[in-house]
């Protein structure tokens, strides 16, 4: 009997030393997420977190939000990294790849080491946030949504959604690393598809200036990403209803808003997805030894309005697989 709870003592021992070496579990404490977003776009990724969060058993009692919005100033974005860590949080969550990119050069300057998540962005392999996608190493992990990868696939969507589509503008931004990625997997796509492309660079105030001058019938629209585009969405909609041009998006956001399609995984879906990672951790798993996901569904969205508006000619075999959306007057949408 002596033995036995010997053996019972010791195991509570154990686990309560486990218990209270991970993050978060600090002795009727909650559990401090700091959260960085570039811009207002990017807050339904945090509502898809919450929920995320909320579907695993977490409770408000257990985990406590700093949530950092820098509403698309890249300066700003700095000083809440600073900020932010200065308050020692017990994990990160990152809202897309500036604010991981910002976040890991200030993490590596001054030598902190605390778990981040990123609930979804573009090729973070190569923009050196993880050494491998199956052992991303060191302290970062999270959703890959493929963004860059399947760009010539939007590509290839948008042209046959539309067939009689002759030229398509490509907005990137040159300021942004998965933007460029994005890029040069869109020239190859164009390339093999035999689609002219034109590249606009929009972190110049020229390139929708242009736009508006030059834009006109059988021409298209392909929309890269970059938090400095999403911040554009509502002039690139505006542009599209005045030219009668098609346009695909990376968002059902963007659809929402006024674009006519869009292939991608949604915000909500990634932070959705990234709770998992969050409550990985929060249990004590090491960021570097969890292998990166990719998005758990791509959604190929069109509006209904926009669609009808454009008056145009579709593959109405591909809009047979597309989900449409029917924004309603207040901005928002019944599928």
């Amino acid at each position: 009997m002596k033995t036995k709870w010997y053996f019972f003592f010791l195991t509570t021992v154990a686990v309560s030393a486990i218990l209270y070496a991970f993050p978060g579990f600090k002795a009727d404490e909650p559990a401090e997420i700091g959260v960085l977003m570039i811009g207002e776009n990017r807050l339904e990724k945090f509502t898809g977190l919450e929920n995320g969060l909320k579907d695993l058993g977490y409770s408000n009692k257990e985990i406590h939000f700093t949530v950092k919005n820098a509403r698309d100033d890249e300066e700003l974005l700095d000083k809440q990294i600073e900020d932010l860590l200065q308050t020692a949080p017990d994990l990160i969550v990152t809202l897309g790849a500036i604010e991981s990119q910002r976040l890991k050069a200030e993490l590596d300057k001054k030598k902190i080491t605390i778990p981040v998540v990123f609930a979804g962005l573009a090729a973070p392999k190569e923009l050196g946030l993880i050494k491998d996608y199956k052992s991303p190493g060191g302290m970062f992990t999270g959703i890959n949504n493929y963004h860059a990868s399947i760009s010539g696939k939007r590509l290839e969507m948008l042209t046959s959604l539309v067939p009689n589509i002759k030229k398509v503008h490509v907005i990137y931004d040159s300021k942004i690393d998965v933007s460029k990625i994005s890029l040069k997997e869109t020239r190859i796509a164009a390339n093999a598809l035999g689609v002219e492309i034109a590249p606009c660079d929009a972190s110049s105030k020229e390139c929708l200036d242009r736009l508006w001058k030059t834009g006109k019938e059988g021409e298209a629209i392909l929309i890269l990403p970059s938090f400095r585009i999403e911040s554009l969405t509502e002039d690139i909609v505006k542009l599209t209803e005045e030219k009668k041009i098609p346009a695909m998006g990376l968002y059902d956001f963007e659809v929402e808003k006024g674009l006519l399609a869009s292939y991608g995984s949604s915000f909500h879906s990634q932070g959705y997805q990234a709770a998992r990672f969050v409550s990985l951790i929060l249990q004590g798993n090491k960021p570097g030894e969890l292998p990166v996901e990719l998005p758990d569904g791509i959604r190929f969205v069109v509006n209904q309005q926009t669609k009808d508006a454009l008056g145009i000619r579709y593959n109405e075999d591909l809009l047979k697989l597309a989900e449409l959306v029917h924004p309603d007057a207040q901005g928002g949408r019944n599928p």
